[in-house]
């Protein structure tokens, strides 16, 4: 179980990864939309805007989606 607090710290740290969408790009800055709100951060490894990423340590990393999952309308 963890700890609201100890989350927290963790977070103002820099060392819990935050998952994002890029929202734009500029000179290898990505501008990331966060639940935290937007970020820049460096991007590694390149990357397109739409990309969903993985910041953590002003670092960005690109997601690898997995496979599409179909979508069924009942």
């Amino acid at each position: 179980m963890s700890s609201p607090l100890h989350d927290l710290r963790e977070m103002l740290a820099g060392r819990v990864a935050v998952a994002g969408r890029v929202v734009s790009m500029a000179n290898g800055v990505a501008r990331v939309a966060t639940a935290h709100g937007v970020v820049e951060v460096v991007m590694d490894g390149g990357g397109n805007v739409g990309d969903r990423v993985i910041v953590r340590d002003g670092r960005a990393v690109r997601v690898q989606d997995a496979v599409e999952v179909p979508v069924f309308f009942v």
